[in-house]
């Protein structure tokens, strides 16, 4: 078997009304953009993953990438490493495109991926994860609404100017939701947005220390992201200052940092993206890594609704793997926007679980009038 057909599609779908991210000030995001692959092998079996963008920049990923993909056997995904380390190496985040292998691999064995992972699992506790900044008032009533829902966790953001005023929304929450929704915190700071007009200044470990003292009594399963990826010294003095859980990882890009943060005991909670790095294959072994030294794992998924499925699979075949992240931050980020292309879109239960898709490969069913009306292919490669 080898991959006959490589295509790539530049979408941009709208949403329902405009997003404005937290760690984004300024920014109205009014689409939901990605870059659709599409790899068919000489059987006819057909993988298909996404990765989210911003711009038409991939215009000529294509031709970078046709000769390393076509006429490649699908099967060897451990040998499409080969392929990402080389986009690394330009410094292009290709791990997208891996769980397109997965979606053909499940498809030509007749499983779900989680199911060849080893997953035992066919569903998971969701948490709600936020993505803009509100008033406390504003946020309270969201969480009650959440609740409402069936949501046992919610994720706050953390990005005022102040970062008190952070603190505000977190002690306004936890009073109007009492003792049983957990909450996290995402602070956004492993990546700093600097140059951005109206950025919030970045966090010092000082910074965080009294962030994390001053959130203690709203008890919080973890705050994300509190200090820049790569600070290792800073992420392991505030683990010793503060007893909330730190989480972080989703923006690293190699397996060693990943073995920094666990060496320096950085982190509780390890979150690598499959989308991010290193695909499915990636983020496992950093799972193991995880599991291995006694952490948690728990897969960043806020990007879109390939990302969602992509890391639930992962999810679902790691045991230290808690909660399941599910963006959701209506009226702009709402299940329908997120998963754009997608026929059917991954709901929770009333009991907050989101169920594991049954069919083969990753469960992935286009929506091809979607796809012809918000989708501009620009790339049709064959072997």
């Amino acid at each position: 078997m080898r991959i006959d057909r490589l295509e790539l599609y530049h979408v941009r779908s709208p949403l329902p009304a405009p997003l404005h991210v937290a760690a984004q000030p300024g920014h109205g995001q009014t689409h939901n953009e990605l870059t659709f692959v599409r790899m068919t092998t000489d059987d006819g079996v057909v993988g298909e993953s996404a990765g989210m963008t911003l711009s038409r920049f991939h215009a000529g990923l294509g031709d970078a990438l046709g000769p390393f993909i076509l006429g490649r056997d699908p099967l060897d995904i451990e040998g499409f490493g080969s392929v990402l380390d080389a986009g690394e190496a330009l410094g292009i985040r290709l791990a997208w495109l891996e769980p397109a292998l997965w979606d053909i691999a499940g498809k030509v064995k007749g499983q779900p991926v989680y199911e060849l992972l080893g997953g035992g699992r066919d569903k998971l506790r969701a948490y709600a994860s936020t993505s803009e900044l509100r008033s406390p008032d504003e946020r309270a009533e969201n969480l009650l609404e959440l609740q409402e829902m069936g949501f046992a966790a919610v994720k706050l953001r953390a990005h005022y100017p102040d970062w008190r005023d952070d603190v505000a929304v977190i002690e306004r929450a936890r009073e109007a939701v009492g003792p049983d929704l957990a909450l996290m915190v995402d602070a956004n700071q492993g990546f700093h947005f600097s140059l951005l007009p109206g950025a919030p200044p970045k966090w010092d470990v000082d910074i965080a220390a009294a962030f994390a003292t001053a959130i203690e009594p709203c008890d919080m399963t973890w705050i994300e992201e509190p200090l820049d990826r790569n600070d290792y010294a800073a992420l392991a003095e505030l683990r010793q200052r503060t007893s909330i859980p730190l989480a972080g990882g989703e923006l690293n890009w190699r397996f060693n940092e990943y073995g920094l943060l666990v060496e320096k005991q950085c982190l509780d909670i390890l979150q690598a993206d499959a989308m991010f790095f290193g695909g499915i294959a990636g983020c496992r072994k950093v799972a193991a890594l995880a599991e291995a030294n006694g952490l948690a794992f728990a897969a960043h998924t806020w990007n879109n609704g390939f990302a969602l499925l992509a890391n639930l699979h992962l999810m679902a075949a790691s045991p230290n793997c808690e909660w399941c992240e599910f963006p959701y931050e209506p009226p702009g980020w709402t299940t329908e926007g997120r998963d754009a292309l997608l026929a059917e879109t991954t709901e929770i239960d009333e009991d907050g679980f989101v169920h594991l898709p049954q069919r083969p490969g990753l469960g992935i069913v286009i929506d091809e009038d979607k796809l012809k009306r918000f989708g501009e292919r620009f790339y049709d490669g064959r072997a």
